[in-house]
């Protein structure tokens, strides 16, 4: 979702009006009369999507769920629970760190993020190759299609074999072809411990031996790896000249460790040993974190980028990032094959994306623009890439669940 805040509607959506809805049966209402009289409709919310996707170009009637905030039903013992789409992060953390759950796809999020807009249009996080992406804790929706129609998917429990997943179809939409007013999804026990450790190794060492080193380890409580080459983000009390060391010829690798106590314990002994072995250097006061790093994404004017890839492949998709964009700031997510980029917006320009791409294709990965540069005059194209063809299949269900084309047009890749 994106910000109701007058400038942002002055200055990147096309909005004749904005409304608040309280209920579901609200917002069918104003989304049939929207789709009678051909107005755009366009999902807003708490600002952390600000400029996300395609820029819009009809004009239309902006809508917010935050008035929809409650939290519907939550069972401890089937771990289930039930929101709305209003429902912000900081509320479900509070509800669910009483019962020592957690939602892992959620857990160190800015606290003023709502759940619609995370469903609608997520981003890779650290915890994905482990516990799962946000979208595979999700067991039910109800959503509003582009005609006002209400549909209940999935279910709200655990176990769930009933009919086709087809909630999978709504989430990570960008609202293009249903809004998201409700959503239950499957907590888990929160683990015992979760910790980072930080390792600095030469970027050599990084490319060639870093995967066979590691999978040669027993390491179960494992989340991920994530890869950086920054020292703005290193913590302040790190000794300054191997900071600059870290920056200039180093990679950062963080492993987040998380479990019970002995065996995330193991855990670190065993990266201590390794570390040793092969003249890592231990970084133990480091606080990079994917809260610091996310924070990247949801604050500020910096364009981002999201590169999609193998693990095996990070060492060459981080050097064609230096190539293209050297004063980037970029992380990767080792196992899940995520790379995100962050570049300030005056030297994010469309010949450098389009360099970047062709590079990246080249490897059959796959970048696609997260978030532009303010006033932009970027073709989806740029933004998105070309269609893949299972797109056509997408395209056909927008025809049915939106036959007028007025949610979100022309924010997401296939409106």
């Amino acid at each position: 979702m994106i910000s109701t805040s007058e400038s942002f509607l002055q200055n990147w959506l096309p909005i004749e009006a904005a409304q608040e809805v309280a209920t579901s049966q609200e917002m069918s209402q104003v989304v049939r009369e929207a789709s009678r009289r051909g107005r755009a409709v366009y999902t807003v919310g708490s600002g952390f999507r600000a400029r996300w996707g395609s820029r819009p170009e009809k004009s239309g009637l902006a809508i917010s769920c935050a008035p929809m905030n409650g939290i519907i039903d939550y069972q401890p013992t089937e771990l289930t629970l039930t929101a709305e789409a209003g429902v912000t992060i900081a509320q479900l953390e509070a509800t669910l760190s009483a019962s020592g759950q957690w939602i892992p796809g959620l857990s160190g999020l800015p606290g003023g993020l709502q759940l619609g807009g995370l469903l609608a249009s997520p981003f890779p996080r650290l915890r994905d190759w482990r516990w799962g992406r946000l979208a595979e804790a999700v067991l039910g929706l109800e959503v509003i299609t582009g005609e006002g129609t209400r549909l209940v998917l999935g279910g709200s429990v655990v176990k769930n074999a009933a009919g086709y997943r087809l909630l999978r179809l709504f989430l990570g939409s960008w609202g293009s072809l249903a809004i998201i007013t409700r959503a239950t999804l499957m907590t888990r026990p929160r683990p015992e411990v979760s910790e980072f450790f930080t390792v600095g190794m030469r970027r050599a060492t990084f490319c060639e031996t870093f995967l066979q080193r590691l999978a040669a380890l027993p390491l179960p409580c494992l989340s991920d790896v994530m890869i950086c080459e920054q020292t703005c983000l290193i913590d302040s009390n790190l000794d300054l000249d191997l900071a600059e060391e870290l920056g200039r010829r180093w990679i950062a690798a963080t492993f987040l460790l998380e479990g019970d106590r002995l065996e995330v314990d193991l855990a670190r002994d065993a990266l201590t040993s390794l570390a040793g072995q092969q003249g890592w250097k231990v970084i133990p006061t480091s606080r990079i974190s994917d809260t610091a790093f996310e924070s990247k994404l949801t604050t500020g004017g910096d364009a981002v980028c999201q590169i999609s890839g193998l693990p095996e492949q990070m060492a060459v998709i981080t050097a064609h990032i230096k190539e293209v964009f050297p004063g980037a700031i970029w992380w990767g997510y080792l196992f899940s094959g995520q790379v995100l980029l962050v570049d300030a917006a005056k030297e994010f320009t469309i010949e450098k994306v389009k360099a970047l791409r062709t590079k990246i294709e080249e490897k059959r990965a796959c970048l696609v623009v997260l978030r532009t540069p303010a006033n932009p005059d970027w073709p989806s194209s740029v933004v998105w890439g070309l269609p893949h063809p299972r797109h056509v299949y997408v395209q056909r269900w927008k025809d049915i669940c939106d036959p007028a084309h007025i949610l979100n047009p022309g924010r997401y890749v296939f409106t």
